[in-house]
């Protein structure tokens, strides 16, 4: 009988650390993405202005994580993201200075803009005690920031055609023209990056997590909002 009680408590003893091993899961996620940039505006020699940043924007994206709860309260994840590239398209007119000694039609190009954000996030997560099949939880951590955004820059070209005129004279004709380029810049940096979930346990090791992140610092040239939703499974 000692020899049983005794087997059983050694038993219980091993079973207790096993439950408390790390539990590792993945994560499918979806967001929606809200941009809020920086501007530049650099002015042109006929007054106008060539905007070389993206508009703010809102578009969509998706990405994969893996992670682990060392703890029923403490958890490390490794994330990628993905947005997809917000593209703009507009016509933009320059004016002609007062002054100008020649008729000129009116000027306009189509200016256009994409940026696209991917990072890839060490995170630290901090999860309060779960309340029935509910379990809210705050992320802290870096992100490496891979920005990719194209614009288009216009230039200013004057030309001058000479012809015959009346009576056996020459005239000059200046033509005034707009020449436009498209540019493309990549960019790598670090970025803050918090965020904020709610996990709902539909079945066991299953569970559905609407969340928030936000990035900002390095890279972005102001700050993203991701809310989204993923499904995450635990085992």
């Amino acid at each position: 009988m000692r020899r049983a009680l005794f087997v059983g408590l050694a038993l219980s003893v091993c079973v207790q650390p096993a439950r408390a091993q790390t539990r590792v899961y993945v994560t499918g996620d979806l967001f929606a993405e809200i941009t809020r940039l920086s501007r530049a505006t650099t002015p042109d020699i006929l007054g106008a202005g060539s905007d070389t940043s993206p508009r703010d924007g809102v578009g969509i994206g998706g990405g994969g994580r893996i992670g682990a709860f060392f703890t029923p309260a403490w958890s490390l994840e490794l994330g990628l993201d993905f947005g997809k590239a917000i593209k703009q398209e507009r016509t933009v007119g320059i004016r002609v200075p007062v002054g100008l000694i020649f008729p000129s039609p009116p000027l306009q190009y189509q200016s256009r803009t994409s940026h696209r954000f991917s990072a890839a996030s060490v995170l630290v997560g901090y999860h309060p005690p779960a309340r029935g099949r509910i379990q809210a939880g705050f992320r802290g951590g870096v992100s490496f920031m891979h920005t990719e955004r194209m614009f288009t820059y216009t230039n200013i070209s004057t030309s001058f055609t000479s012809g015959p005129s009346f009576p056996g004279g020459i005239v000059v004709t200046p033509t005034i023209s707009l020449v436009t380029e498209e540019y493309t810049t990549v960019a790598n940096g670090l970025s803050a990056t918090l965020a904020a979930e709610t996990a709902i346990e539909v079945w066991d090791h299953f569970a559905v997590v609407p969340e928030v992140r936000a990035h900002a610092g390095g890279g972005i040239g102001g700050f993203l909002i991701r809310p989204g939703v993923a499904a995450r499974w635990r085992w």
